[in-house]
């Protein structure tokens, strides 16, 4: 994604894959995100013309008995990561990406001007130099992290089989929990997650002894008879990190280079899109407007840190909720440092309004330049500040917050404020952002107490 893009913006971009493709891959369960994501790099039609499985449903047996979640808009996507990856690689190629695979890279060198980077592909050695370099190797680079969760361990294996489930399944269990993942290829691909210290105590003389005897405590394989496990199992790291310096004035980290959120969000796959996304109008700021360079810099250092930070909450959250009747340490070590309520997501209950009250803007309202993403580059913006707030927001439904709200007249109520916005935008989104700005108290009653003198 994150090549493709440049080389939308008109560069020469050049990606070098370690690995030959069609290969299997975790993360082959896509959050409903990714669809838009993909549309706004152009890249939707590595989904649409693929037979992928849509999600109608999931089980769940996490802190309550197990329940089905259906979701009759089937929004997340079950796909071949070996088959979906290798679309990807052939749009890249389509906006004119230079694939070397497989290919490594032997000596990578900065020579005070540019980037001398020495790889092997074929048996053949070649010579590039390059302005910047991206570094997208994943969790091998893990000597570099800011901030690490609890050291989690994925240990899992494909199955086939005559009755394996056709529904994901999510499980919570004593010391661990589960994930059974049915594929497009009638494979079903089931992952323990676990301490790693908790995986040498369970009995057996290989990974794939203790892998069968973890499942043995689930119930992801119930009613699987005569099925067989065609992939040995295998583990990985998962554990939540971030990168301490993902980004200088001519390197950038992306993906799980950078950031790695826990897997209990189902999201990594979205949050690898979005940074490469974002990553790549960072990397353009950099090459094509190269006195922004600390603004760009800063600005993604900010939205790793903030994205870290919020799935470690929301992870944390959904921890405690098991932590709640099960004292393992598993479930209270993760639930034990939760940060406080993510405010953006908490409406102020004091700042509900009728459709007829004269408002105004809080007393504890900011205007702050802060460094934010404005087409194909950053570049400061002034973003609102307050407390209500869990991080500084410039844009909201894709508007620009602070041009509406600096200068709005007082005493106007919430339908007048949406009128005001009528050249800006449709009423409707109008009112659905000055809404917002009520229940997280930006706008406030103008007679409360708390609106700016």
């Amino acid at each position: 994604m994150f090549a493709a893009r440049l080389a939308h913006l008109g560069y020469q971009v050049h990606l070098i894959e370690r690995a030959r493709f069609p290969r299997r891959h975790l993360g082959e369960s896509l959050s409903p995100g990714v669809m838009s994501l993909l549309a706004a790099a152009q890249m939707q039609d590595v989904i649409e013309s693929a037979a992928f499985s849509r999600v109608s449903g999931v089980w769940v047996k996490w802190a309550e008995e197990l329940t089905l979640r259906q979701d009759e808009r089937e929004q997340g996507i079950l796909v071949d990561r070996g088959e979906f990856d290798l679309r990807l690689l052939g749009r890249a190629r389509d906006f004119g990406v230079r694939v070397y695979q497989p290919a490594r890279i032997l000596e990578q060198v900065w020579d005070g001007g540019r980037w001398r980077v020495r790889i092997d592909a074929d048996r053949k050695q070649t010579d590039l130099s390059v302005d910047l370099l991206a570094a997208a190797s994943g969790r091998r680079q893990t000597r570099q992290r800011a901030l690490v969760g609890s050291s989690t361990l994925a240990v899992y294996g494909y199955w086939r089989g005559t009755s394996l489930p056709t529904m994901p399944r999510i499980e919570a269990g004593r010391d661990a929990w589960y994930w059974g993942v049915p594929l497009p290829d009638g494979t079903y691909n089931t992952l323990v997650f676990i301490d790693p210290e908790q995986l040498r105590c369970v009995a057996g003389a290989t990974l794939g002894e203790r892998f069968l005897r973890l499942l043995e405590a689930s119930n992801l394989m119930e009613n699987c008879s005569g099925a067989e496990l065609v992939v040995p199992a295998h583990a990985i790291d998962a554990t939540a990190y971030l990168s301490n310096n993902p980004v200088t004035r001519n390197r950038i980290e992306i993906g799980d280079a950078a950031v790695a959120i826990d897997p209990i969000s189902s999201s990594g796959v979205q949050k690898a899109i979005q940074i490469a996304l974002s990553g790549a109008v960072v990397a353009n700021t950099l090459l094509r407007r190269p006195e922004s360079a600390e603004t760009a810099i800063s600005f993604y250092r900010g939205q790793l840190a903030d994205s870290f930070e919020r799935h470690r909450r929301w992870a944390g959250q959904h921890y405690r909720a098991v932590a709640n009747h099960n004292n393992h340490s598993f479930w209270s070590k993760r639930a034990a440092s939760i940060p406080g309520p993510d405010l953006m997501l908490a409406p102020a209950a004091e700042a509900r309004t009728s459709m007829t009250a004269p408002l105004a803007l809080s007393r504890d309202l900011k205007f702050v330049p802060t460094p934010c993403l404005r087409g194909d580059f950053v570049s400061l913006a002034n973003a609102l500040h307050h407390p209500r707030l869990a991080s500084p927001l410039a844009f909201l439904g894709g508007r620009e917050l602070a041009p509406l709200l600096q200068g709005l007249p007082p005493s106007l109520t919430l339908v007048q404020i949406a009128q005001s916005w009528s050249r800006r935008m449709p009423f409707a989104s109008g009112m659905a952002i000055a809404g917002w700005l009520v229940s997280h108290g930006i706008l406030v009653e103008q007679n409360g107490g708390e609106a700016a003198p």
